[in-house]
């Protein structure tokens, strides 16, 4: 009975949407997944793989023709090759995207006629920030000789909204470098941490996390659409490190900071949000129960997946370990 309530719950997942989609089924022919988030950081890379049956183990080879992507902005038309090491990644170094282009991407593959194509853009102009306070909050939730203890990082950084004719949408990021001296100084490899907010118009996006939500997972980044405002817009975000226990107190350790605040399409921002709506759906709510399933659009056109332009500001800080010592 199980088995058939999940079936029918995942029947459901690639069937209930009115965004482009795909169902997977042994008598179709094989379609395609394309995945791409390109900024003026890097050269453009594009993944283009197979997408095949969610209910066997059956696989599908796809013969990819040809990777055409048109700068519409400038008339540059570069053919893609495959990136070498890899099976699936197709870019060139002809191709350097900028502030303001837009691509179209065109591919020939061997599971249709019809090519697959999707159109976005990177915005014109980046969106200054500054941070403008950190601090930390304590949570002790110790009893007798348990304990438990979190430590949060807490930063708010500030910015101008961006009031344009057309919505838009940001993305912010934070990346963390940890130096531990529990041993002898030593220094992490960059990670994305998980976070929390406080700021009102995120909280109210569908994909964050309520209250009531069980086991919540807390996104990576933090997307919403920009208010329209004649002041300055202040966002508020709280992150988790590595901790250290010793006779001399509680302490997290220190560490980079490293801030992104992403101008990001239409096009990205509808993915990554459902992406993350999808990850909490299945969860479940306090008072709701489970919810109903969430698709996950896409942009591409014979195909699926997400064909996404960004473009990105920063702000780095060095933050010192901090040590909480227990009153008893």
């Amino acid at each position: 009975m199980r088995n058939r309530i999940l079936f029918s719950v995942l029947l459901a997942l690639f069937t209930a949407c009115n965004y482009q989609s795909f169902t997977a089924t042994e008598s179709e022919e094989p379609k395609v997944a394309v995945s791409s988030f390109f900024s003026p950081d890097s050269v453009l890379r594009v993944k283009v793989t197979p997408v095949v049956d969610a209910f066997t183990d059956s696989s599908k080879t796809l013969d990819v023709k040809e990777v055409k992507v048109t700068n519409q902005k400038t008339g540059q038309v570069v053919y893609l090759e495959k990136e070498d090491s890899s099976e699936s990644v197709y870019t060139s170094a002809q191709l350097i995207p900028a502030l303001g282009d837009v691509f179209k991407l065109e591919v020939q593959t061997s599971a249709s006629d019809e090519p697959i194509v999707a159109v976005d853009s990177i915005s014109a102009k980046v969106v200054p920030f500054q941070i403008a306070d950190t601090w930390v909050v304590v949570i002790d939730k110790s009893s007798g000789n348990n304990t438990r203890v979190g430590i949060r990082r807490n930063v708010n950084i500030r910015f101008m909204p961006v009031n344009n004719e057309e919505p838009v949408y940001l993305e912010l990021l934070a990346f963390v470098k940890e130096y531990s001296d529990f041993y002898s100084m030593h220094e992490s490899s960059e990670w994305q941490s998980a976070l929390k907010t406080s700021t009102s118009f995120i909280t109210l996006e569908d994909y964050y996390p309520s209250v009531t939500a069980m086991d919540a997972l807390y996104p990576h980044s933090l997307l919403f659409k920009c208010p329209v405002s004649d002041d300055s817009l202040t966002v508020n975000f709280s992150y988790s490190t590595g901790m250290s226990f010793r006779s001399g107190g509680i302490s997290a350790n220190a560490h980079d900071l490293r801030i992104e605040l992403r101008q990001v399409s239409y096009a990205y921002y509808k993915y990554m949000t459902a992406l993350l709506k999808q990850e909490n759906a299945l969860m479940g709510d306090i008072l709701y129960g489970g919810a109903p399933p969430v698709m996950v659009p896409t942009n591409i056109e014979n195909g699926t997946g997400v064909f996404a332009g960004y473009s990105t500001s920063e702000c780095r800080t060095f933050i010192e370990k901090y040590v909480y010592q227990r009153h008893h």
